[in-house]
């Protein structure tokens, strides 16, 4: 299988890194339901005024894939952190949140000359580093005197989705969802061997058979791939291999990265 080269970046609050600078990890889950996407980050040896000026509340961002191709797979804040050393070495945890409010009330004043909504769209939403899960518009408006957008991002893209794009605007599991106000149909992504499926450690159709987890639940399948930041909980994914070929639903999963260390996206789905 072709080799692809790790890319990813790290933000916290104003300071971002780039994973060729500065040794970090991170493992992102997040589940199709009310829970929160949390973020579970080590760093290693942040500068002496880096690991002081970390705050609780601060921004953390991470944003992953490979080179060329790369998106966010988390922003939120940080809840709890923790700085130990070990020989030389120092280490930096950090436990984080999605908190998707604090962007969509932030507030927002720029001015755009003439172009496309979506091109405004895609740039309001990296300002923030929001994610997004969707993003289909009914109409691309044209702008041909450019936009003002001031105000509250969420009311900013409202505006512009809705009112000029006859579009629907939803939030779904902390992330941005954006389709035609009458389509139906969700964005399927193909999993196989050639589009980086990882193939099962027993070679068989694995089921979550967590004692823990309620009998009321759905059993699911557990599947592995190369990162990848498009997909996520909710999603629908076409699984191809030796034991599968159908189209299932996301109900849960994991992205886990590091510098040379996993590097993968986790799942369990149930068919659709």
């Amino acid at each position: 299988m072709k080799f692809w080269r790790r890319e990813a970046t790290l933000q916290i609050g104003t300071k971002r890194y780039s994973l060729n600078d500065l040794d970090f990890s991170f493992k992102v889950s997040f589940e199709d339901t009310e829970k929160l996407t949390t973020l579970e980050c080590t760093v290693k040896n942040l500068s002496p005024n880096s690991r002081k000026n970390i705050r609780k509340g601060d921004i953390i961002i991470i944003n992953a894939g490979y080179e060329g191709d790369i998106g966010v797979i988390f922003a939120g804040e940080i809840s709890a952190f923790q700085h130990s050393k070990s020989a030389t070495d120092w280490d930096t945890k950090i436990l984080a949140a999605v908190t998707v409010d604090r962007w969509l009330t932030a507030q927002v004043n720029k001015t755009y000359i003439a172009g496309y909504a979506k091109q405004m769209l895609i740039d309001l939403l990296n300002i923030f580093g929001l994610e997004v899960g969707e993003f289909t518009l009914a109409l691309n408006k044209y702008y041909s005197r450019g936009k003002v957008c001031r105000g509250k991002l969420k009311d900013v893209i409202k505006d512009i989705v809705v009112n000029d794009c006859k579009s629907k605007f939803t939030i779904k599991n902390q992330a941005i969802i954006i389709t035609p106000t009458s389509g139906t149909a969700h964005t399927v992504y193909n999993l196989t061997e050639n589009s980086g499926l990882l193939a099962s450690k027993t070679g068989k159709n694995e089921l979550n058979t967590d004692e823990s987890s309620s009998s009321n639940e759905e059993e699911t399948i557990k599947r592995e791939c190369l990162l990848n930041y498009r997909i996520g909980a909710g999603d629908r994914v076409r699984i191809v291999d030796r034991e599968l070929n159908g189209t299932y639903r996301i109900v849960r999963g994991t992205h886990e990265g590091s510098r040379s260390g996993a590097y993968k996206t986790a799942i369990e789905v149930v068919a659709v």
